[in-house]
């Protein structure tokens, strides 16, 4: 799976962050959230789709491949 954050979208509220820390980061000026893993493992898909669905801006998405 390939996830995706939106940059144009993302206010860097940091609930994704808080959600799946191994694969979300707020930069160093906390104004974007950046990716640590962008094709993570399998055993953090719960913790992605909670990620995607908490994010007030829906600026994340999950890609299977």
């Amino acid at each position: 799976m390939k996830v995706v954050v939106d940059e144009l979208r993302c206010d860097a509220h940091g609930q994704c962050v808080d959600a799946c820390p191994e694969v979300f980061a707020l930069d160093d000026a906390d104004d974007v959230v950046r990716l640590l893993v962008d094709e993570p493992d399998e055993s953090l898909r719960a913790k992605l789709e909670r990620a995607v669905k908490i994010c007030p801006k829906a600026a994340i998405t999950i890609e299977d491949s």
